[in-house]
């Protein structure tokens, strides 16, 4: 058994093992009398089918291809989901599995040299996080160092203090306790330098769990080319090249329906039936064309088809129609107006069906790949025909990234959508129409400020200005900041994390205990404040360092999320953790609080129980708080605002501009 076909077997277990579950439960349902979602059985048993031809299992096909037939004639209306249905899909069930059994999916040999297991996706993605969690912790080992560093200088400086009484007893355990502390030093540093190798090697190690073979990604694809063209009185075949080399399951699975999606689109939109074809002087048979290539961290999968290729007018039709164009003036045109397919709520599809036309377009495709911290783009095909291209991380968690610094502020840029870092010469900026611009490379490309698109404030300079000149999507656009940190590959973790919708930030670092924002190549370049000269309103620092604010959240991202957004506009920031020690905080007095930002769910005692304390208290019932959660039901934020909260942000309409204005108009 070669190791393709082994990595193949691997993945239909997993694959297996999750649809025969789901069909299992859909029989139970239907047993019991409840409804069953018939297009979804059917997915189920399709993708079965598909997947065990892929890996040779002709036994676990058959059977498949048995059950989709029958429901499919259940779905029809040709049979019943009546008991004897139910028995025979359940007897199908068991064919599949039996097909599928080691016995049947290879021959006994006399020795395997390396036993494959099939485990489950998540207990996987389980370990990494795991392993993510463990080289934060290992890193934070730093600080100890330091702590370490800082004693040993304490206690250097008491040896002068005690030069006069050598002899004494003091002197002579500060020798001792300095000696001790030395070699703790350096046994601390062997013990740090060893557990970041193996934290290293056992990061490694995780990730390759997480690989499979980008050949498995098309698995299933040329039969449904085909049965779609037939649907469509076409011909179609599909080519994949040969696909070398591998990438993170998570994101394989989540390509897998939006390339079906763009397939279909193919077939419907592009390749023509037999007839026309002949008309033009093409083969019957139309091409679709898969090309991928992984570089630089990257897999870039291209689509291709030799059909009539994209129709422009169509698209200023439906684009018109859909009110993503004005129905007078200047029509968008080239890569401008095919951008526009990618939109929500445009289909140039003449009739709504199970192959396109559902008003979605491709703007799934684009919104997966921008999930996956990627891109989307199409365009006519060099020889005819039409040309999608998904570009997208070979792995979810470790990128490369450049670290730069803005005002008191560290954020992190995909190294992959940097193009150049300059130092600019503010005499080479030149206004025009609104924008501020800076020749680059022979192109005037627009500049803005990173600050101004965060909303925090960045010094003003004579100096040299240092730039990123950052591209995305095709767009080019170049990026102000105070200065370039760092380079390094980093594990991202989700921006789901934050617990707030951030449309600037992918993801999130931890380095040195601190969370560092990745912020989202494809909204930078966009026109979110960049190249315009306005900015945002920003307090004198005098008064601002004379306000507190305490942030009581239980979440540490959330926490020094929303620590770092207002301490970069200058102001004092306390946290605490739950409702209780935030009330604790505010009675004991120690500081003069202006304002409390809460979060509702909390352990011990959550936001509103804080809020009403706060509100009972006649040393604090005129404290301004603003409650910050993410439950929007209208129930919660009545219930917060009659308790007396002074504003009620829900998670999903915030951003930093909102925070800081919100705390503005309240202190």
């Amino acid at each position: 058994m070669d190791e393709l076909q082994a990595e193949l077997l691997a993945a239909f277990a997993s694959e297996l093992a999750e649809h025969m579950a789901g069909i299992r439960a859909a029989l139970a349902d239907a047993d019991a009398g409840r409804p069953v979602d018939l297009r979804e059985l059917s997915r189920r048993a399709h993708s079965l089918k598909g997947a065990a031809r892929a890996v040779e299992l002709p036994d676990s096909e058959a059977a498949a291809h048995e059950a989709e037939a029958l429901i499919l004639a259940i779905e029809r209306g040709e049979r019943a989901m009546d008991a004897a249905a139910i028995a025979e899909l359940r007897r199908l069930a068991d064919a599949i599995e039996d097909g599928a059994a080691p016995d049947a999916a290879a021959p006994a040999t006399d020795a395997e040299p390396e036993r494959r297991v099939a485990v489950a996706g998540h207990r996987v993605e389980n370990i990494g996080r795991s392993l993510h969690v463990m080289a934060t912790q290992i890193a934070e080992q730093g600080l100890v160092a330091e702590r370490l560093a800082a004693l040993s200088e304490d206690l250097a400086a008491l040896s002068p203090l005690l030069s006069d009484a050598s002899d004494s007893e003091a002197a002579r355990r500060l020798r001792q306790a300095t000696s001790e502390l030395d070699r703790i030093r350096r046994l601390h540093g062997r013990l740090r330098d060893a557990l970041d190798r193996s934290s290293a090697e056992l990061e490694r190690d995780g990730e390759r769990l997480l690989l499979q073979p980008v050949a498995t990604l098309f698995d299933g694809y040329e039969r449904a080319v085909r049965d779609l063209a037939a649907t469509e009185g076409k011909i179609a075949r599909l080519r994949t090249t040969d696909t070398e080399g591998e990438a993170d399951r998570r994101v394989l699975n989540a390509l897998r329906d939006p390339l079906l999606h763009v397939l279909r689109n193919a077939v419907r939109h592009g390749i023509e039936t037999p007839d026309r074809r002949r008309l033009v002087g093409k083969e019957e048979a139309g091409t679709i064309t898969i090309d991928t290539r992984i570089d630089r961290g990257r897999l870039t999968i291209s689509v291709r088809d030799d059909g009539a290729g994209l129709d422009d007018a169509a698209i200023v039709a439906r684009a018109r129609a859909a009110g993503l164009i004005p129905t007078e003036g200047p029509t968008p045109r080239g890569a401008a107006l095919h951008a526009l397919l990618f939109e929500q709520g445009l289909s140039t599809a003449e009739r709504l069906d199970e192959v396109a036309g559902r008003g979605i377009g491709l703007s799934v495709v684009a919104e997966v790949a921008r999930r996956l911290h990627g891109s989307a783009g199409i365009a006519p095909g060099a020889g005819g025909g039409t040309a999608l291209t998904i570009a997208v991380p070979v792995a979810l968690t470790r990128r490369t990234l450049l670290l730069v610094e803005v005002g008191d502020m560290l954020c992190a840029l995909p190294a992959d959508a940097v193009r150049q870092v300059l130092r600019v010469d503010a005499a080479d900026l030149s206004p025009s129409g609104g924008d501020t611009m800076l020749p680059v490379d022979g192109q005037a490309l627009p500049v803005s400020r990173l600050g101004d698109v965060l909303g925090i404030v960045q010094e003003e300079t004579a100096a040299a200005l240092r730039a990123v000149v950052l591209e995305a999507e095709g767009v080019r656009r170049v990026l102000i900041v105070d200065a370039l940190s760092d380079v390094r590959a980093l594990l991202v973790g989700d921006a789901a994390a934050i617990a707030a919708d951030l449309p600037l930030v992918l993801g999130t670092v931890l380095l040195n205990g601190d969370v560092v924002l990745v912020l989202d190549p494809v909204q930078l370049v966009r026109e979110r404040g960049a190249g315009r000269a306005a900015r945002p309103f920003a307090p004198p620092q005098a008064e601002l360092q004379s306000r507190t604010i305490l942030v009581v959240d239980d979440s540490i991202t959330t926490r020094t999320l929303e620590r770092s957004i207002l301490e970069a506009q200058g102001y004092r920031v306390l946290v605490e953790v739950d409702g209780l020690a935030g009330l604790e905080r505010l009675r004991s007095g120690l500081d003069a609080i202006d304002l409390v930002v809460a979060d509702v769910e909390m352990p011990r005692m959550d936001g509103f129980a804080l809020l009403a304390a706060i509100r009972n208290d006649p040393a604090l019932k005129t404290l301004p708080v603003i409650m910050m959660t993410s439950r929007n039901s209208p129930d919660d934020i009545e219930r917060g605002l009659s308790l007396g909260a002074d504003a009620y942000v829900t998670k999903q309409d915030f951003d930093q501009g909102m925070l800081i204005g919100v705390v503005q108009q309240l202190i």
